[in-house]
């Protein structure tokens, strides 16, 4: 049976995760970022890896969904941030 604290995981998880895909989306279509500063795309980057790391011993189910989106959203921020292609 979910329970409340259960339902407040899954909810705070997939809207911490979801906060980037607009800004990776927006760095996938235009080929570039703007407006970002490398230190929040370093920190982005490195703080959902190893957020990811060290959640997966314990495998919290909505953590992993949580970095993990995360992870892949802000490689593709890192990626257009220092590689742009337009």
């Amino acid at each position: 049976m979910i329970d409340i604290i259960d339902i407040c995981g899954w909810v705070g998880s997939t809207s911490y995760s979801l906060y980037s895909i607009p800004q990776a989306v927006d760095a996938f279509q235009k080929g570039k970022t703007e407006h970002l500063s490398s230190g929040m795309v370093g920190l982005l980057f490195f703080g959902s890896l190893f957020s990811l790391i060290y959640i997966l011993p314990d495998f919290t189910s909505p953590l992993f969904y949580n970095f993990s989106i995360s992870l892949i959203a802000a490689s593709i921020i890192l990626r257009y941030h220092f590689f742009p292609t337009k």
